[in-house]
């Protein structure tokens, strides 16, 4: 009888329903981004034999970045893959990427991330969540219907931001550029109803929404930086059985260098000229053009304080910044 009620137990285990984590993103079905996701769920249920599996929700069909945090707080999705909106909102200290004029290059960008990690998992484990992994993608710069060569030309023309970056919407402004806020999903009709004269974005962005292929001109003037993240309710993450959970973990850190990866490549594609057959031109940014921006940039900075980012956290940033070019200009 003990024999008979072992088998019965291990056929109800290895007959169990899977565990399905239902997780969403704003990146489109077909991208490399969309690619890269899709990848994690196949390396978790390779892992567990099958026994975690992730459902995406891809293409933003589940809501933008604020919704889909409001579907994890209700608990209809466990968790997202955030282009970095709902990151910031769970993880404040993040906005700080966002400040105009403090990141020069990608790398700049992931080391102040790795220095302020352990502050990004309180902040998410805070707010409910497992933070798994922080993916840096990159910097906006500038998409034109027209050459923009300096901050005059930039000021004359509409440039559409996301609706949801607040911390850009606050800066652009107090710098004399025409900001107009839109959902991603507006962004392109209203650049061909002219509405907007470009896009402030990522280069990753502009190709996975097709702006790329709209306009003529990029200028290599990086704005803010944006790190995504890839965060599951600490409600369904903990459910998980631990060789899920370790699946999970493993495969987030496989996301990481694959999307920051591809980040480089396409922006190195995009602003070296491998899109000029679709028109696409890259216009050189002088000196004085970007002397005057990163000047403006600190001006708003000082005006807005506090309002961006808490004081305490830019000086540390800043900090951090000039310990790291010091080392790397030996």
């Amino acid at each position: 009888m003990r024999r008979l009620i072992a088998l019965l137990l291990l056929s109800t285990v290895a007959h169990a329903e899977p565990r399905v984590v239902r997780l969403a993103s704003v990146a489109p079905s077909g991208t490399g981004w969309a690619h890269e996701l899709q990848a994690v769920a196949d390396d978790v249920a390779a892992a567990t034999e099958g026994r975690v599996k992730i459902k995406w929700y891809f293409g933003g069909i589940a809501g933008d970045d604020l919704q889909v945090g409001e579907r994890i707080a209700r608990g209809q999705l466990d968790g997202a893959a955030s282009g970095g909106i709902l990151c910031s909102k769970l993880a404040p200290s993040m906005r700080v990427l966002r400040v105009l004029g403090v990141f020069q290059n990608r790398d700049e960008a992931a080391f102040v991330m790795g220095r302020l990690k352990p502050t990004l998992d309180e902040e998410f484990a805070a707010a409910g969540v497992t933070n798994l992994v922080e993916v840096g993608l990159g910097s906006d710069v500038l998409f034109s219907r027209e050459p923009i060569r300096s901050m005059k030309d930039l000021r004359r023309m509409p440039q559409w931001v996301w609706d949801l970056d607040d911390v850009m919407r606050l800066q652009l402004p107090l710098i004399g550029i025409k900001a107009v806020p839109l959902p991603l999903g507006e962004a392109a009709a209203a650049y061909d109803d002219k509405r907007v004269d470009g896009y402030i974005a990522l280069p990753t962005a502009a190709l996975a929404f097709q702006w790329s292929a709209q306009v003529k001109y990029v200028s290599e003037l990086y704005m803010g930086f944006l790190s995504g993240c890839l965060i599951v309710s600490n409600r369904a993450f903990d459910a998980l059985p631990i060789e899920g959970q370790t699946a999970f973990r493993s495969a987030a850190a496989k996301l990481q260098r694959r999307v920051e990866d591809l980040g480089r490549e396409q922006d190195r594609a995009i602003l070296n000229g491998m899109f000029a057959r679709q028109g696409l031109q890259s216009v050189p940014v002088s000196a004085e053009f970007r002397a005057e921006f990163f000047d403006l940039a600190r001006q708003a900075r000082d005006q807005l304080r506090d309002r961006l980012v808490p004081h305490a956290l830019l000086s540390r940033v800043m900090s951090l910044l000039a310990d790291y070019r010091a080392e790397h200009l030996k």
